[in-house]
């Protein structure tokens, strides 16, 4: 099955990773058809033989930001290891995509908030849906294996999930540069701890 990155051209992704660093770095009021040709080196009217307008752009960016989260995320799935510490892989590829990318899920979806687009919302939907889906094959591997308790809710586990890494991001650029700014290399161990406790089987008394 192709992927949305295959049906790319290497122009149109070129564009679209241009366009990432771009709202990423400055937000998504500086993507603008003739900001996004002046980082990819090309006329403007080069970048509208690919992306109609910005809407069609932003639309893409968000199939390609799905895109790069899946390749990120999916290969911890077949990671032969025990599911408790594949899960301690997991939160930390995400925590790390979270930042290579300047927290790129929350800014788009406040994009998407923000123009109440049918469109915009089933993409990040997608994104969202995506995400919550690796969660919960990761979820049910560690229950089959006997390392999860089988009494958890999946669905609410996973929603959980990815709010807290979410929140840990925006957490992160909230404090940067102050006194207290927030450590997101401990929270990559913080956050499975604090899932475990939830997740290990009881001991019995």
């Amino acid at each position: 099955m192709r992927t949305f990155r295959d049906k790319l051209t290497v122009r149109q992704e070129e564009i679209l990773t241009s366009a990432l660093e771009i709202v990423a770095q400055e937000g998504s009021r500086a993507l603008t058809m003739k900001r996004v040709a002046k980082a990819v080196g090309v006329t403007e009217a080069a970048i509208y033989r690919h992306f109609e307008n910005k809407r069609h752009l932003l639309l893409a960016l968000y199939g390609y930001v799905k895109e790069l989260l899946l390749s990120e995320l999916s290969p911890v799935l077949a990671e032969d290891l025990p599911a408790p510490e594949r899960l301690a892989l997991f939160v930390e590829t995400m925590l790390d995509y979270l930042s290579k990318h300047r927290g790129i899920n929350l800014i788009l979806l406040a994009e998407t908030i923000y123009h109440q687009d049918e469109e915009l919302r089933k993409a990040m939907l997608d994104i969202f849906s995506s995400f919550r889906g690796l969660a919960k094959t990761l979820i049910m591997a560690g229950m089959t294996s006997g390392d999860f308790r089988r009494d958890v809710d999946i669905d609410g586990f996973a929603t959980f999930l990815a709010g807290m890494m979410q929140s840990v991001l925006t957490k992160n650029m909230l404090e940067k540069g102050t006194a207290g700014e927030f450590d997101v290399e401990a929270a990559k161990k913080a956050i499975p701890d604090c899932i475990l406790r939830g997740l290990l089987p009881r001991t019995k008394v």
